[in-house]
């Protein structure tokens, strides 16, 4: 399961801030068109943390029925309680998801063993495939590479871990080296590291959905042994990528701007607080974006 390109979705609002489902199902239809074949909800593109608990479930069911099993399917389960976290797995489960993302608690964070329990029970309890989430820029916690390769050993369903450390390749290799590469590794961020992370062993990169298909084209020449069409691809992606990466809502808010302009959704809408972008910065956007489509 789960290899290449899995875009994590944007959950789309309306202007008074409801959710958009017309333009969810939206976005799954292109991510899909694209050639992706596995795709993600609620990591933290998809504005979780801005969601209640039961618009959580409303977007889970869906989300995946707009899926229709088409392609396989992750869900990021973003809670404070164990309680709240088994639940929202377990109907994501019976709704179809294949696997769950887990990440550290953002309240009364446990450390070292006592994390390793806290993902190992919320796991066992739901019973998918699941994948841990390294990024401490968003999540302000820290897995060491022992912490990891602990929970490795001991959580069974523990079977990939999307990287996104501070210089993340190197803990990237060290992992698919302590484990013989059966912990898979995926790169996020943006995709801006995704030729590094392919060459250090990743089975593959979380980008956003606007530069999906691309990735997609870059990943197939890498798969194909033409490093050079690769790199070629992914250099012409990486202005667009390092600009919309200045930080988390910015490129929330770049994904959300350009998916309209593109006619996929009908608002850019970012539920508060967020960061919204100036004019001269969606000049910029739609810049960069003109001249990659030109050189494609």
């Amino acid at each position: 399961m789960y290899n290449g390109v899995c875009p994590v979705v944007n959950v789309p609002f309306n202007e008074d801030y409801s959710i958009d489902f017309d333009g969810l199902k939206n976005i799954v239809d292109f991510i899909i068109d694209k050639g992706c074949e596995s795709i993600c909800l609620f990591a933290f593109n998809s504005e979780p943390y801005k969601l209640s608990f039961y618009e959580k479930l409303d977007t889970i069911k869906a989300f995946l029925k707009d899926v229709d099993k088409r392609v396989e399917t992750l869900i990021g389960i973003v809670e404070n309680s164990v309680a709240d976290c088994i639940e929202l797995g377990k109907c994501a489960k019976k709704a179809g998801a294949d696997g769950l993302i887990l990440y550290p608690p953002a309240l009364s964070t446990p450390q070292g063993d006592a994390l390793v329990e806290y993902f190992k029970t919320i796991a066992e309890a739901v019973d998918l495939p699941v994948m841990i989430q390294d990024n401490p820029r968003s999540t302000g916690v820290t897995m060491s590479l022992d912490m990891l390769i602990s929970a490795f050993n001991d959580i069974k369903q523990f079977d990939y871990i999307k990287v996104e450390c501070p210089i993340p390749m190197r803990k990237m290799k060290a992992i698919v080296e302590k484990t013989n590469g059966k912990l898979k590794c995926y790169s996020g961020n943006g995709g801006i590291f995704a030729i590094d992370a392919f060459l250090n062993g990743a089975t593959g990169i979380m980008p956003g959905v606007l530069l999906c298909g691309e990735f997609n084209q870059m990943t197939k020449y890498f798969n194909n042994n033409e490093l050079d069409k690769a790199r070629d691809m992914f250099e012409k992606l990486l202005p667009l990528t390092w600009y919309e990466d200045q930080s988390l809502e910015f490129y929330i808010a770049c994904e959300k701007y350009m998916l309209k302009e593109l006619g996929i959704i009908k608002s850019d809408t970012i539920r508060k607080p967020c960061t919204s972008l100036t004019e001269s910065e969606k000049v910029e956007l739609k810049t960069l974006y003109n001249r990659m489509i030109e050189r494609i």
